[in-house]
């Protein structure tokens, strides 16, 4: 194993996966760096594992946000520089592609790749000292380009090309770069509020479309809102995407891509085995588009 106790950023710390793969990486004995947007959400983290967890302010889509949390991690590691980058942090908002505004189009891309790329930029430097690993959280879906989740898909596809690139572009330096890509997932104590948050979101894209449009895509978000209770019920806990991330940080040979949970994996087969024709028949019978 390597950089067993090593120092480790992970961003989106405040809940699910993020939260989950922070403590499980303190508890393995790392030093771990929790980015979370809030001050509040700083507390909680820390108490999870007093000692092992550092909550950080880091809000990736804003430059000096990122500066501000490499600074201030820069002076906490010193030399030994950070052992991994764990991207996490990730938003999505459903809706037709015909009906996305630009804000929604752009805050996604924001958060989503942007978000990665940036905040990947700014810690190079702090890799490169303890020979260090990138590991970007992505979903395994994404190659199946969801239909109504597609600025979503757009992003996590993105963001497996983005993982490609580095993986070679960083290979001298000797940071290593893998992708997880989970199914759905959710914290067992939060299971009602992950499952009104997605139900939530459904219902907004809903009263979002404009009148001409609903008659065509109600119908079909209706479908998604079955579909979302359907794998909630067999969503797995973000602790299954925590060990896989642990395994590409430490490890000795670490896979380039982790498809997690049943789900996961597979979409993660149908999504790079099935033609093109079979997966639109798929989406089509799933949403009746």
């Amino acid at each position: 194993m390597e950089n067993a106790s090593g120092s480790v950023l992970v961003t989106g710390a405040s809940r699910g996966i993020g939260r989950a793969t922070a403590i499980h990486l303190a508890s393995a004995g790392m030093s771990v760096f929790g980015g979370v947007r809030r001050p509040e959400d700083r507390e909680r983290l820390e108490e999870a594992v007093r000692g092992r967890i550092r909550g950080v302010v880091l809000d990736v889509t804003d430059d000096a946000s990122i500066e501000a949390a490499r600074s201030q991690i820069e002076a906490a590691v010193g030399a030994q520089g950070l052992a991994g980058l764990v991207n996490n942090a990730g938003v999505a908002t459903p809706g037709p592609l015909a009906c996305v505004t630009r804000e929604e189009l752009e805050a996604q891309f924001r958060v989503n790749l942007f978000g990665p790329v940036l905040t990947t930029k700014a810690f190079v430097p702090l890799l490169e000292r303890a020979k260090g690993r990138i590991v970007n959280i992505g979903a395994a879906n994404a190659r199946l380009a969801m239909p109504l989740m597609g600025v979503l898909s757009a992003t996590k596809f993105a963001l497996e090309a983005i993982t490609d690139v580095l993986r070679v572009e960083l290979r001298r330096t000797g940071i290593r770069v893998a992708l997880v890509e989970p199914g759905m997932t959710y914290a067992e104590a939060d299971k009602q509020a992950f499952g009104d948050h997605l139900l939530g979101e459904l219902d907004a894209a809903l009263e979002r479309l404009p009148e001409d449009a609903r008659l065509y895509y109600a119908p079909a978000l209706e479908r998604l809102r079955a579909l979302t209770l359907s794998a909630l019920s067999r969503a797995a806990p973000p602790e299954t995407v925590a060990r896989h991330v642990h395994h590409a940080l430490t490890a000795r040979r670490p896979r380039a891509r982790y498809w997690c949970g049943l789900d996961g994996k597979a979409a993660g087969l149908l999504g790079r085995l099935a033609s093109p024709g079979l997966r639109d028949a798929v989406w089509r019978r799933a949403t009746g588009l």
